[in-house]
């Protein structure tokens, strides 16, 4: 049952959650622009960066269990604003980091606090929106989001050269506390849903889910959809343009920025898109192969001049980020009794493949180094994993229904 508020009142959520997610995406996105600080300053290697990355991910991916539960049983403020002070801890702590591992911890709890900011926009989207503009609601705020990783591509390279990142870290945290304040104080929670967080466990949600025709393939396209892009732009577009075409640390996050913009355009005009042509599965189905088509154009040309492997990278951005589109066309088939556990499984699987991926880039980076493979070679064994890795993700998803016969 979709829940009535005001267009003033659904404006002002939305553009209050916007700053969380902003702030998500760029803690998500930032590690690349300083992987030479944090080489430095925390003696850690390919393997201890990947896992940097992935600490993020892994702690996200975890909260997502107990998310789903708490949005069906207490409603996205309550939720959103209680964890994101686990956020504001992390980035604290992350600041004053000294080794790997308190550094990982930091990540960890910035990851665990951002974990309910997407799934509670959706969620209040999806009690107060009807489902045929949910695609479209999803995948703006996705595009509004990622302006966070712009904001951490080169504006940071910029802030870090002039304050250093700790102190931009610092600065950080205290933005990230300024958000929260500003979502308590705007965001509503709707009425809980009848039988929402009755005997509402993740694993009943995820049997009802898997009953549900057409879930499986979306559940496996979840999986990659997204992995693969976020980890090229959040940890490796910076050392691959590095060592592969020796470029200096603006050079390179200015091509961070690039990318992320064409992650932001394909956000913004995905969903849009998908709305107007009443096709989300094929919208999301298109982007994905079309993404990773850059990724192994980058795979078999590895030696491709600087200004092609640009636009094979910003292709991989302008194509790779409809997500949202995604979760649109799953949330046709979501009951509403399960709709706060239902995208948070999805999310799950999602965030919980960008983690894998982002650990296993960086134990596979280090592995192809120490077999002593040229940066060339390694770099287009990484771009071949990620393709193949969507490409089996557009497989399975392909045979999903578009929409419910119901």
């Amino acid at each position: 049952m979709t829940v009535v508020f005001s267009l003033a009142r659904r404006r002002a959520v939305f553009a209050a959650a916007s700053t969380g997610y902003i702030l998500s995406q760029f803690f998500r996105s930032f590690l690349t622009v300083v992987v030479d600080d944090l080489s430095r300053d925390l003696a850690i290697g390919p393997k201890e960066f990947g896992a940097l990355g992935a600490a993020w991910f892994f702690a996200f991916a975890l909260m997502q269990i107990p998310v789903g539960i708490w949005l069906d049983r207490y409603g996205p403020r309550r939720t959103t604003v209680a964890m994101m002070a686990l956020a504001v801890l992390g980035a604290v702590l992350f600041a004053q980091a000294t080794s790997f591992w308190s550094a990982a911890t930091g990540m960890a709890l910035i990851g665990a606090g951002c974990a309910p900011i997407l799934m509670g926009a959706l969620y209040f989207f999806g009690r107060t929106e009807e489902p045929q503009r949910f695609a479209t609601l999803a995948s703006m705020f996705l595009g509004v989001g990622l302006l966070g990783g712009l904001l951490a591509a080169a504006p940071l390279a910029y802030v870090v050269a002039l304050i250093g990142w700790r102190t931009a870290f610092l600065l950080m945290a205290g933005v990230t506390l300024a958000s929260l304040l500003l979502i308590a104080v705007v965001m509503r929670d709707p009425p809980r849903a009848e039988q929402a967080g009755e005997g509402g466990s993740m694993v009943e949600a995820f049997l009802i889910l898997l009953k549900l025709p057409g879930m499986v393939p979306i559940l496996m396209m979840s999986l990659v959809v997204t992995g693969a892009v976020w980890t090229e732009r959040s940890l490796w577009v910076g050392p691959f343009f590095a060592e592969a075409h020796g470029l200096a640390a603006l050079e390179r996050s200015q091509i961070a920025l690039a990318m992320g913009v064409g992650m932001t355009l394909c956000a913004l005009l995905a969903g849009p898109i998908a709305g107007r042509l009443g096709r989300p599965k094929m919208v999301s189905l298109t982007g994905t192969l079309v993404a990773c088509s850059g990724f192994l154009a980058l795979a078999l040309w590895p030696s491709a001049p600087l200004p092609l492997a640009i636009l094979f990278t910003v292709q991989i951005g302008l194509f790779g980020a409809t997500y949202a589109v995604m979760v649109g066309h799953a949330r046709l088939f979501l009951p509403a009794e399960v709709l706060g556990r239902g995208i948070t499984l999805i999310n799950f699987l999602n965030i919980t493949g960008t983690g894998l991926m982002q650990y296993m880039s960086g134990a596979m980076v280090a592995h192809w180094k120490a077999e002593g493979l040229a940066a060339q070679a390694v770099y287009a064994n990484l771009h071949l994993m990620f393709g193949l890795l969507m490409l089996a993700g557009a497989c399975f998803y392909s045979l999903a229904p578009a929409r419910p016969k119901d």
